[in-house]
């Protein structure tokens, strides 16, 4: 993708180690906004949670998880779009196709599939819209909120959106004014995360000084894709912010079984074999595993045939964790379990998972 330097060394784009700290804590922290963490995931795990959690409830949950990202991304958008910027667009200075095609063309770095713009309109009425096209989204479910997200926050009104496949692993996108629904509005809870300078350290590039590790990953600029050169998984760059709060929303929505849910899910998809651990130091492998993920940093693990208990001084995403060890201790054994886990201060978390 042209504009878009890569390390000579591990091949990772530039942008991603300059706007992006693995930082002790084992959190991903964006330079320019240390509030805003980021998790570097599977999405085959993020789309198989989804299709779970509505399997689990027996209901469709994407009205839901569509409306929580967009408010998300949207809150994000207004952060980060310059003012001028968005002066220009509403006065007619700056067509608003290529500004939006600009800002979602980030997402070919993180993992989210190609996007172009085919058209809009933007003249102040009803009629106003964009279109856009996008090619091996990461979720469509999540992912066809971004340039929606990008377009509502430059012209300032509230829009909808649908999507609607368009060839093989195609969708078109479109967005157009429409009232927000009453019942989310002023109801957004987003986690804000508060870490200490934490004890993880992960090998380095010698030249771009990203993690070392993930000169496994292949990134695929044109397309948007990042692959695991050996299993060919597919990675994506995602905010843990935004799936906490669709978790906080649907427990608003559909009760407290949500949590278990989120944990039921993330073992069943775990305890199939989709992450496995080498064998030999496990503590230190997982470890590795989890902060090159962005998932937290873990500080004690007693693993054995009777159960397993997981420390973390800093997590995110905790239910997912918690069925993430439920799972790895039930690969490892051949066995079923019970789980317990309990948040502790600062975002610590303790999983303690019996046989």
């Amino acid at each position: 993708m042209e504009g878009i330097e890569t390390c000579p060394r591990c091949g990772v784009p530039a942008y991603i180690t300059a706007e992006h700290l693995w930082h002790p804590s084992g959190f991903i922290v964006q330079r320019r906004d240390a509030r805003h963490i980021l998790i570097f995931m599977e999405s085959e795990n993020l789309d198989f949670l989804l299709r779970e959690l509505e399997g689990i409830l027996g209901v469709s949950i994407e009205r839901i998880v569509v409306d929580t990202r967009r408010r998300a991304a949207k809150a994000y958008m207004d952060r980060v779009i310059p003012e001028s910027l968005k002066e220009q667009v509403r006065s007619g200075n700056l067509d608003v196709g290529p500004v939006v095609q600009g800002m979602v063309g980030i997402g070919h770095v993180l993992g989210y599939g190609r996007f172009e713009v085919l058209d809009s309109r933007l003249e102040g009425d009803d009629q106003d819209y964009l279109l856009v096209r996008v090619h091996r989204p990461y979720s469509i479910t999540l992912g066809c909120v971004d340039p929606v997200a990008a377009f509502e926050a430059l012209v300032g009104r509230e829009m909808g959106l649908s999507y609607d496949a368009a060839g093989p692993d195609t969708y078109e996108i479109r967005a157009f004014p429409s009232p927000h629904p009453e019942e989310f509005k002023g109801r957004l809870t987003m986690r804000r995360y508060a870490y200490p300078e934490g004890n993880i350290q992960l090998e380095a590039c010698p030249r771009c000084e990203a993690p070392l590790l993930l000169g496994e990953y292949e990134w695929r600029l044109e397309e948007g894709l990042i692959l695991h050169r050996e299993t060919g998984r597919r990675m994506v760059f995602f905010a843990p912010s935004v799936l906490e709060a669709i978790f906080g929303e649907l427990e608003r929505e559909l009760g407290e079984a949500i949590p278990g849910a989120v944990v039921e899910a993330q073992r069943r998809l775990t305890r199939d074999g989709f992450y496995s651990l080498a064998g030999g130091d496990l503590t230190e492998e997982l470890r590795t595993v989890l902060s090159l993920r962005g998932l937290g940093g873990l500080q004690h693990l007693e693993l054995g045939p009777e159960g397993l208990l997981l420390e973390m001084e800093n997590a995110c995403l905790h239910p997912v964790l918690a069925g993430l060890a439920q799972g790895l201790f039930e690969a490892l054994h051949g066995v079923d379990s019970r789980v317990e886990w309990e948040a502790g201060e600062g975002g610590g978390l303790r999983v303690k998972v019996s046989a």
